[in-house]
Parts: C-alpha cells; structure tokens; sequence
C-alpha cells in the first residue's frame, strides 16, 4: 500500500512538473502574443515595406492615429533589386541583418517561410482575439491557407483580379450576344470574330484587345490561355522546359488564328513610343477608346475609363460592362488572375509580436477597409466595401477562386533561367511570325534551346550555392 502510494504521489508530482514546464514553454507566446498592449505601453515594431513615405501613407498614418504608443521603424526592401544582385538571398539578408517585425511577402516567399517555421502561426491569436475573418473574401484566406499548408501564417487587406470588360454599345450595335461569367477563351474568341474585320487600321474596331503585343504577340496570347487551361512551360518539380506537346501546340495554333483573323489587335511594339500625353496612354488602349468589344481588364481599369473623359480629345462615352475573366471549362470556378497583395506576415522570431499582431490586424480590420475604401483603387479583402462603379456590379473581380497550384514548385527554377529562355522566346516567335519557321519547328527549338538554357542555370546556382556554404563556413 505504501509503495503504490509513493507511486502515485511521483506520478501527480511528475504531472505537476510537466504542467509547470508547458506552461513555462508557452509563457512567452502568452505574454508577447496574447496579452493585449497597454495603453500606454512604449513599443517599437519594424516593418519590411517598398519605402517609408509610401508606407505612412498608405497605412503608417492611420495606425498610429488608433496606436500612439507604437512606433514603426520602415525597413525599405528596395536592396534587393539590382544589375547583379540575387534578389532570394537579398531579401533572406534582410531578415537576418535588420530582424524585421513584420514582413511584406509575396506568395511564394510566403509559402517557402511558412513551411521553414519562419512565420508565427495566426490561427491561435485570431482564435482567441476573437478576430473577425468571417467577412474576409474565403478566396483570400483560402489562398494563404493553401500555401500554409492548412494554417494562416499571414493576411492580405488587399487583393488583385482580372475580369473580361466589354462594350455593351458594340454589342447591341452589331446584334451580337453579350458575355456571360466563367466563358473559355474558345468562347470568347468566338464572339470576337463575330464583329467586323474590316476598315482602316487606325479606325476600325477590334472584336478584342489586348495591350502590348508587337512580334511576341503569339507567345503572350498564348500563354495567357494556356495559363487559364493550367498549362505550364516548366515542369519546375525536374527542372524540365514543357513547351513542346501536343496541349501547347492546339494553344499556340489558337493563337495564331485569333491574330489572323483580324478579330484581334496586333498592334506593334512601336507603337508604344508615339504618346506625348497621359490621353495618348489611353486611347491607345482601343478598348478605352471605344474601339474594341472586349478585353481583359484589372480593377484599376475602372479608373482609367472615367479618365478617359476629361484626357481624350472627342471622347464618345460608351456603356461597358464586366463578367469573369475566362476560365478552363474543367475548373470553372478556379482563375489564374486572382492573387494576394500586400500579404504581411510576422517573423516567426520577433520578440513584438504581439505589437506586430495589433498591426496587422488593424490592416486587415472592417474599421480600417471602411476608411480607405473611400480613396483606395484596391479590391479589399474585405468585399462589403467594394463599391460598385457607376452602377456596375463588380461582383465579376471576386466571384471565382485562386488556383492553389499556380506557381507551385516555380520557387526551385534558378532565377539567371528566364532572360535567357526569353531570348529564345523572341527570337523563335519572330522567325515564325516572319514564316522563315513552322510553328512545329519553332517549339521543337523552344524545348532544345530551353532545356540547355535550364541545364546552364542550375549548374550555375548549384556552383554558386556551394561558394556561398564555403564562404559562411
């Protein structure tokens, strides 16, 4: 009797230790992260950002006006870009050196911290601060979910989307049925060669429009549908160029039908040198100048077209309209053109975090949303603040989902890849534009040259990746 009381006054005492030593472990996060600021609490936060004038403006400003007692040191992020410089090892520099609070990501540097636990996991503060994410677009959270492996690891108040625009007065005029949500590009192409091809060049209108295509044209429309049907140019998983199958021919003979139809611009690169005004800028657009039905157009577009008014010469308003950008007829509700912006995060070894907390939750809040959605051309996470425009349902920029995969793997392709396959890019579309190629051989030189070009810059990452560990050694 007296042995199994000793026994079990070792088995209590050893709970109480464990209990003891666990709650010792989580004292930290308890005291830095849970316990709410005190009023008058002096606390400094630093904050990875492009620039300090554009952080205050666009959120340092407000904050401080609801926390006086933080101060934020801007950390600038602008020494990462530069002729020579690796902007991955920049940024990891940063964070090493300057030990920001909070950190600015894109989604990509968001997934690769997340799964290095270099990132506090938001899920148990948002828990128990009751912090309202209910009435955050789920396509916004679900996204960072995605890319944290089921947990949040950071918030975005702000998001980017295209959408398919088109003027509803060209379609009435022509008798053509207007677009509808979640159409292919097959469909949409469709409708765009129902319109006339006819009349003088730098008159006529366009059944669709897309900026900025010269020799490439082919290559970037391309692309753009190819990306829509989860076509991808690199297996990225093998370091494998993937351009030349039987998927990515059908998208570039598409390509190539849409331009020769002449249902689509195919304006040239040089023209892009003749603006001498911000109207120039614009009617240059031929969907903002009323001469092309449809395009796809971001949220900023919306802006640009009110514009239009007062910087055209002779501008004839016109009623347009929007509807989902198009989508891969196997995965209707999913869409490449819907990204985060803006993510912030917060550095997994910050001793503020719990300051850090307060300010990205008062980022991501319906009392900040409320008010920049008064002067802000974002789409805000938070949707019940996107106001319609002159009466335009916007509904279109938020209505599909992110495409968990986009990108995925795309962080292992060395970075010295992409000028070099652009090159090839180039040269191989301008030599098939010009007929001097077929577009079987053209691709087939793609994979070739690609493939080399890929080889080349991982043995080149590779080597300086072993410089770099002999150099910290």
């Amino acid at each position: 009797m007296r042995r199994f009381n000793l026994v079990l006054v070792l088995i209590v005492g050893l709970s109480i230790v464990l209990a003891g030593c666990s709650l010792k472990g989580n004292k930290d996060s308890d005291s830095t992260v849970m316990k709410a600021l005190e009023k008058d609490e002096k606390v400094t936060i630093k904050v990875m950002y492009y620039d300090e004038r554009s952080f205050f403006q666009q959120y340092g400003n407000l904050f401080y006006s609801k926390f006086p007692n933080v101060d934020i040191e801007v950390i600038s992020n602008q020494s990462m870009r530069g002729e020579g410089k690796d902007p991955e090892k920049e940024f990891d520099k940063i964070i090493e050196e300057q030990k920001p609070d909070v950190l600015m990501l894109d989604i990509n540097q968001y997934e690769k911290m997340a799964a290095d636990g270099k990132l506090l996991d938001l899920d148990v503060v948002i828990q128990k601060d009751k912090f309202d994410i209910e009435n955050i677009l789920p396509a916004v959270t679900d996204i960072l979910r995605s890319k944290g492996n089921g947990r949040l690891y950071g918030l975005a108040a702000s998001f980017y989307s295209n959408v398919l625009m088109y003027n509803r007065d060209l379609f009435e005029q022509y008798g053509i049925e207007v677009p509808r949500d979640q159409m292919s590009w097959s469909e949409v192409l469709d409708l765009a060669k129902r319109f006339p091809t006819t009349g003088e060049e730098d008159k006529r209108i366009y059944g669709f429009f897309q900026n900025n295509y010269g020799q490439a044209s082919v290559y970037q429309f391309a692309s753009m549908i190819g990306g829509t049907e989860k076509l991808s140019i690199i297996d990225p998983e093998n370091l494998k160029v993937t351009i030349n199958t039987d998927d990515w021919k059908r998208v570039f003979q598409t390509s190539i039908d849409a331009l020769n139809s002449k249902a689509m611009n195919s304006s040239k690169a040089e023209n892009n040198n003749m603006q001498t005004t911000y109207g120039d800028f614009l009617k240059r657009d031929y969907f903002i100048s009323g001469r092309a039905a449809m395009t796809i157009g971001s949220y900023y577009m919306l802006d640009q077209i009110k514009q239009a008014k007062n910087e055209i010469k002779d501008f004839k308003p016109f009623n347009w309209d929007l509807v989902t950008a198009p989508v891969d007829l196997k995965n209707p509700d999913l869409t490449n053109s819907f990204g985060v912006s803006e993510l912030m995060a917060i550095n997994a070894q910050s001793t503020e975090q719990r300051a850090a907390w307060e300010f990205i939750k008062y980022l991501n809040s319906d009392e900040f949303a409320k008010i920049i959605s008064r002067s802000t051309q974002q789409l805000l996470s938070r949707t019940s603040y996107i106001k319609d425009k002159d009466g335009h349902n916007l509904e279109a920029f938020y209505k599909l989902k992110a495409d968990p995969d986009l990108y995925k793997g795309y962080e292992k392709v060395p970075q010295n890849f992409y000028p070099a396959f652009n090159q090839i890019i180039d040269e191989e579309m301008k030599q098939m534009v010009e007929g001097k190629k077929s577009l079987d051989e053209a691709l087939l030189i793609i994979q070739n040259k690609g493939q080399e070009a890929m080889d080349k810059a991982k043995i080149e990452a590779e080597a300086e990746a072993e410089a770099d560990a002999k150099t910290e050694n």
